[in-house]
């Protein structure tokens, strides 16, 4: 499965790529850092999952998320988060987010693919 990763922090996109390389199905076709750079490589890109961080400066992911699902509403969208997002959380999954993981159990993300 292709996996885009997109969150502001470069050293945890970085090291969710690396851990996710490690999995015979899972191909990293690309990294962003922003709610707009996330829309720009959807589209190029065509991920059949999109692991995102919620929060992030220059555009949020929800945002992204919305303006994703509106143009394809199949869209496999995964959100990132911390323990302290809870109303992010249920407005991610009421847009039609797959679901979300927590970025502190790193263990839990490649099987939550």
């Amino acid at each position: 499965m292709k996996v885009l990763i997109v969150d502001d922090d470069a050293l945890v996109a970085q090291s969710l790529s690396t851990i996710l390389s490690v999995e015979a199905d899972v191909e990293v076709v690309g990294l962003g850092r922003s709610g707009p750079e996330a829309i720009e490589k959807y589209r190029e890109l065509k991920p059949d999952i999109l692991l995102m961080d919620i929060q992030m400066p220059g555009g949020d992911g929800l945002s992204a998320a919305e303006r994703i699902l509106a143009g394809d509403v199949a869209a496999r969208i995964v959100f990132l988060t911390t323990f302290s997002d809870d109303e992010y959380i249920v407005r991610a999954l009421r847009m039609g987010s797959r679901g979300y993981l927590i970025k502190q159990d790193v263990a839990q993300i490649a099987p939550a693919l």
